[in-house]
This record gives C-alpha cells, sequence and structure tokens, in this order.
C-alpha cells in the first residue's frame, strides 16, 4: 500500500549485506526489502537523499510492513 508525504527521520545500513532500514514518520523502523542488491542501494539512496535534504517520500510498503520502493514527493 502506497503511503504519501513521509518524513525520513533517519536511515541505517549495514555493509556488506541487504540489511537497510529507514524510520518513517508515523510508521517506525521499516527494513527495505532485500532480494537485489542494486534494489536495496537504490530504495535507500533515495531514502538517504530526502532524510539529508528535508525532503518528504512517497513510499510502498508491502504486507510485511516492508519498504518495497520510494520515491521523492
Amino acid at each position: 500500500m502506497w503511503q504519501f508525504n513521509l518524513t525520513v527521520n533517519s536511515v541505517f545500513a549495514f555493509s556488506g549485506t541487504q540489511n537497510a532500514q529507514a524510520n518513517l514518520s508515523g510508521l517506525g523502523w521499516r527494513i527495505i526489502v532485500p532480494g537485489a542488491p542494486d534494489g536495496v542501494t537504490n530504495v535507500h539512496v533515495v531514502l538517504s537523499n530526502a532524510a539529508a535534504n528535508g525532503r518528504r517520500v512517497n513510499a510502498f510498503i508491502d504486507g510485511a510492513g516492508r519498504i518495497v520502493s520510494a520515491m521523492l514527493a
């Protein structure tokens, strides 16, 4: 389900794995869906950019509460 106009409070990534997470306003900490390393990196870059520059994001959250994709709002 798409969630719109979210603030990214902080991000986290662990080197060498597909473990990346973001703290989104109203949703708390959510993991970025692992699978394709480039996909995890790309979503993490968008979320990091939003956190660093005070931008908001629209994010697709799957049924398990994980971030599938994100775009700057």
